[in-house]
């Protein structure tokens, strides 16, 4: 299997989505609708998902890949 780096705006979404993910786990309020303690390990694994996604997904076709 060839992994290879995550695009980086997939990089950039994955982060804040596990940002989001610590912050709704921590005891303070956020202004943001959906948010709550209960849903803080979904968002993190979310993250995690598609950064793993990310980096076993091959390249887009005609890119020769890198070896």
């Amino acid at each position: 299997m060839n992994l290879r780096a995550p695009n980086i705006a997939l990089f950039v979404i994955a982060g804040c989505l596990a940002m989001v993910g610590v912050l709704s786990a921590l005891p303070i309020e956020l202004p943001i609708p959906g948010l709550s303690p209960e849903n803080a390990a979904w968002y993190i694994f979310l993250g995690w998902f598609l950064l793993a996604a990310d980096s076993v997904v091959p390249d887009r076709l005609g890119k020769p890949a890198a070896q």
